[in-house]
């Protein structure tokens, strides 16, 4: 999983891809995530939104000392999604061939 630093529109932040199961760690300070569909899996649903909402691409969970706040779906292609205070990690399963691009911020 490539992990960037970046100067962006929020200063430095890590940029990641996540696919699969896993755990990473969050940097100090992450207040919010930008979260990006890169690819979608090759069964996944759409609902009726504006913008569209999505089902079946994947989850996140925040974990503060391994104890896990509930689960966070992954339901847009430009989601934000924000960071509990104290969280010090993310899981994360993403569905069959989609891909996940993570933003700090």
């Amino acid at each position: 999983m490539p992990v960037s630093q970046s100067d962006g529109l929020f200063g430095s932040v890590a940029t990641f891809d996540i696919n699969g199961q896993g755990v990473v760690a969050l940097s100090p300070g992450t207040k919010k995530l930008f979260v990006h569909i890169v690819s979608f899996p090759l069964s996944f649903r759409q609902g009726n939104a504006t913008p569209t909402n999505y089902y079946d691409v994947g989850l996140l969970r925040f974990s503060f000392q391994g104890a896990v706040y509930p689960t966070v779906p992954i339901d847009a292609r430009d989601q934000l999604v924000l960071v509990p205070q104290d969280a010090d990690a993310l899981g994360f399963s993403v569905f069959g061939s989609a891909l996940v691009r993570v933003t700090e911020a």
